[in-house]
């Protein structure tokens, strides 16, 4: 209304239409600010995260109020309005999170914590520079408390922590406490997720995916749609490189332009990855890693190997979804059942769609170096992914791709 008054002064014509629309975009914002968890009491989140999300919601909510009244009404809205409206809401919505959000941050916040378990250990390591939250007891048995008393000490949660083996201690702690009107929070052992979990529910009951990647669909849309738009416009830049590159290597020594071998991808599914030939064919050509200096290697190949022009025809495996332009490289499969046996967590970087290049490519672990040093940038790289993470790293490439390719 503070929008329509800046826009039509005290004239009414419109007025009615307008507080309709504002009954509408007061309900679906409701609704969406809900649904993104805006009203969830989250005391001890980062403000700055809270802000976002507010920004983000309030936004969206408009865009879906502009949408519902689009079909509802054949006035529309006025963009000065609008145009107001969408500053001055958000402002004041941010203001207010941020002014109630240092009243509640004043208030005492008591907690009691049972189990000294990993969990808990990383959530108090989190929790202790909070100056209004207070550890009022920290017990590893839950016979080291009074339960009687428990009620009468203002507790606001009582948060229980234990490692996977020490599921029984968990359980007997939860079957004493279950009577208490006191908020139980229970911190799981998800310390076997190397790369992430996820939580879902399957018709009310609570699912915990271990090593399932923590990565939204849309990211995972968002992430094809740049490697096909990508290698689409690229595609144009690079034809006369391939056309040259394919040219030298077939004047300069016998065999065939291109060379596929057969990885594992994602899934554990196979699929023929392509590369230009930079190795000499036949006898000559013994197998194993590519070592410095390596005789097999072709003059010509030397120069594609430490450039990573070789990789060019992956462009390939990416456009038809068998690759991604960034992820873990893919290995041979004889080269999996080996490593499986010997490192832990190796299968689970097969999580992921594998790449061209890749966070441990970038870091120098590339042909005969550390399978082990590989495997922990491969999975740092799926715990942490987000767009501007591969952006960072098709970057990085360019300067540091090179490193120990021979």
């Amino acid at each position: 209304m503070i929008a329509y008054f800046f826009k039509f002064g005290t004239s009414d014509v419109l007025l009615n239409w307008y507080l309709n629309f504002g009954i509408l975009l007061s309900i679906v914002s409701l609704i969406v600010f809900k649904n993104s968890k805006l009203y969830a009491s989250v005391r001890f989140e980062n403000p700055q995260k809270e802000i976002v999300s507010q920004i983000k919601s309030n936004v969206f909510a408009l865009v879906i109020f502009l949408v519902i009244a689009f079909f509802v009404s054949h006035q529309r809205v006025s963009r000065v309005v609008l145009g107001i409206y969408l500053p001055l809401s958000t402002a004041l919505l941010v203001w207010s999170k941020v002014y109630f959000r240092k009243i509640i941050e004043k208030q005492k916040h008591k907690i009691i914590m049972i189990g000294r378990g990993a969990p808990a250990l990383q959530y108090h390591e989190k929790i202790k520079d909070y100056k209004n939250l207070e550890v009022v007891s920290w017990v590893d048995d839950i016979n080291e408390l009074n339960i009687s008393e428990i009620e009468q000490m203002g507790l606001d949660d009582i948060v229980i922590g234990y490692d996977s083996k020490d599921s029984e201690k968990a359980a007997k702690t939860l079957d004493t406490l279950s009577e208490l009107i006191i908020p139980l929070i229970v911190l799981p052992d998800v310390s076997i997720a190397k790369i992430g979990y996820s939580l879902s529910e399957f018709k009310g009951q609570p699912l915990i995916y271990i090593n399932e990647p923590d990565i939204k669909q849309s990211g995972l849309i968002l992430k094809r749609f740049f490697d096909f738009s990508a290698i689409l416009i690229g595609g144009l830049f690079i034809t006369p490189i391939l056309f040259f590159i394919a040219l030298a290597i077939k004047m300069t020594s016998k065999g065939p332009i291109f060379y596929s071998q057969v990885r594992m991808g994602v899934d554990g599914k196979e699929f023929k990855m392509w590369k230009f030939r930079s190795m000499v064919t036949g006898e000559a050509n013994h197998g194993g890693w590519t070592v410095e200096n390596d005789p097999r290697v072709t003059k010509v190949g030397k120069i594609l190997r430490k450039t990573n022009l070789d990789e060019l025809p992956q462009l390939w495996n990416v456009l038809v979804g068998d690759m991604s332009l960034v992820g873990p490289r893919p290995e041979r499969p004889q080269y999996v059942e080996q490593f499986r046996k010997e490192i832990p967590g190796y299968m689970i970087r097969h999580k992921f769609k594998a790449g061209v290049t890749g966070w441990a490519q970038v870091n120098g672990w590339r042909g005969d170096t550390s399978i082990e040093e590989r495997i922990k940038c491969d999975l740092w790289y799926i715990k942490n992914w987000s767009f501007w993470l591969d952006i960072t790293i098709l970057f990085m490439t360019f300067f540091k791709g090179n490193k120990n390719a021979y």
